[in-house]
Order: C-alpha cells, then structure tokens, then sequence
C-alpha cells in the first residue's frame, strides 16, 4: 500500500471509529433510574458531538481541507471545554477524544497538501 493512500484513507478510517467511540460513551444514560423518555432525551442529548462530526465527515469526504478545519476546531474546542471543566483531571478525557481529533484534523490537512482527492465537485 502507497503512502498516498494511507494517508488519503487513514483520516476517514480513524474518525469512523472515534464516531463510534464516541456513540458507545453515549449508553451510559441507560444506567440511570430516570423514566423512559428522560433516558432517550439524554441519549439524543449525548450523541450530539456524534451528529457533529458525523456531518464534520460527510462534507471532510470530499473537501479535506473543510475536515482539516473542522477536525482540529472540534479537538480543541474539546480539549478546552474539558480542561476548563475539570481542569487536569480530564486530561485522559482530552487525550481519548480530543486529541485524536486533532490528529484526524491534521491527517485531512495532509490529503489536501497532497492533493490526493481527484474530484472536488
């Protein structure tokens, strides 16, 4: 396998399973006592950074440069939340999702320098 395509498919592949990562993070409102619909309304309210990035890799398909931006907004956007939050003790919190963000962000950036999509339409 070409560098070119590690690089082209790597950043796809690796926001895929963080999408996914992020959606199991999300099944932990069912160990709640709460009434049914509080359960689902908590699910949907979890998985929205889900629909973000989802949506972030629908349009990063095509335009990596767009991914680029949105990937490393959203890792840092994260990373910063969190550490505000709860300061040092959600470092392992910005180091599981946040920086692979980054890292997703950064990867789209090299698809673009390498001009490694063919069809930008």
């Amino acid at each position: 396998m070409s560098v070119n395509k590690v690089i082209l498919w790597a950043p796809r592949i690796l926001s895929i399973i963080l999408i996914l990562l992020m959606f199991m993070f999300s099944f932990d409102v069912f160990d709640s006592n709460d009434e049914w619909y509080m359960i689902a309304l908590g699910f949907l309210i979890h998985n929205i950074p889900v629909y973000v990035l989802i949506i972030a890799l629908i349009i990063s398909w095509k335009r990596p440069l767009i991914g680029a931006i949105l990937f490393v907004a959203a890792g840092i956007f994260y990373s910063v939340f969190m550490l505000i939050r709860g300061g040092f003790d959600m470092i392992s919190a910005v180091l599981t999702l946040g920086l692979p963000a980054i890292l997703i962000g950064v990867l789209f950036w090299m698809t673009e320098k390498r001009h490694l999509v063919k069809d930008k339409s």
